[in-house]
């Protein structure tokens, strides 16, 4: 994988990159060093990556154990745009389910899409809809998960179909209402949900030869729930519903469900006997 700069460089002041760690569509994303020895993740934008960099602003400053923090948006000597944010050393979610091809272990599974949920719930809490969520966008450091990739992000208040819209995400993760332009909390909800299904088979609940199979399948299929064990399929299937009103209503709510399936139901305290 060839990267744009080599180590040693210093294209943005204060800072010398290490090595180049990722390539995506927005950009390249670099391991750095700030002048004071703090280990950063720099992110150089593409020129005509006006959609990521709308994303980014929206989730400035925002802090949550389980997000990636964005520290700064800055520009370089030759105009180039990058994001300062938080390095995370560990794998993406995506890799770690490349080791478990029957589905992860369920408690560690519970654990770590516990707190995926309460992530993406903070920032439905600040009025953002993530919009990407998938397990290349999630990372894990210490059995600690941060969500990051926040450059589809939008304001739930602007979240309507426009031209930079109507195909964004991934389209394993993609919610049936996307094709229709709805981008509620509900996308995330449905895309957690994939994840979930993810972590317990081992394989997103729908496949397919090309995009539009794929996609077809999300409006019309009802996922094989075969695989599933059985104390957790009435939550996925709630996170999976076709119809976003028949959902959870939110990241909550769904964290709350994973927390508790496949766990013995506590036993009511009984009342003493008196003779």
């Amino acid at each position: 994988m060839r990267f744009q700069y080599s180590s040693g460089s210093r294209p943005l002041d204060g800072f010398t990159l290490k090595r180049g760690v990722g390539k995506g569509g927005f950009g390249e994303v670099y391991f750095a060093v700030s002048v004071g020895g703090k280990e950063a993740a720099l992110k150089l934008l593409r020129a005509e990556a006006e959609i990521e960099l709308r994303g980014v602003e929206l989730c400035l400053n925002l802090k949550h154990p389980h997000l990636v923090h964005l520290y700064d948006l800055r520009t370089d000597a030759e105009g180039k745009r990058w994001v300062v944010m938080e390095y995370v050393a560990g794998q993406s979610l995506s890799n770690v389910l490349g080791q478990y091809p029957d589905g992860m272990p369920h408690d560690l599974a519970r654990e770590w899409f516990v707190q995926l949920a309460l992530a993406v719930g903070y920032l439905h809490d600040h009025g953002i809809v993530h919009r990407d969520l998938k397990p290349a966008n999630v990372f894990v450091e210490n059995n600690s998960v941060k969500v990051g990739d926040y450059g589809l992000s939008k304001n739930l208040s602007g979240s309507q179909r426009t031209a930079n819209t109507q195909s964004v995400g991934t389209v394993h993760y993609m919610a049936p209402e996307i094709g229709s332009g709805n981008y509620s909390r509900g996308i995330d909800v449905y895309a957690a949900g994939v994840i979930l299904y993810e972590m317990l088979t081992g394989r997103p609940p729908f496949d397919g030869e090309s995009a539009g199979e794929i996609l077809m399948k999300h409006l019309t299929a009802t996922p094989d729930l075969s695989r599933v064990p059985a104390e957790w399929a009435p939550v996925v299937t709630k996170a999976l519903a076709k119809n976003p009103s028949q959902r959870y209503e939110t990241m909550e709510d769904l964290a709350r469900d994973v927390e508790g399936a496949g766990r013995p139901a506590p036993v009511a305290a009984s009342a003493g006997v008196t003779t």
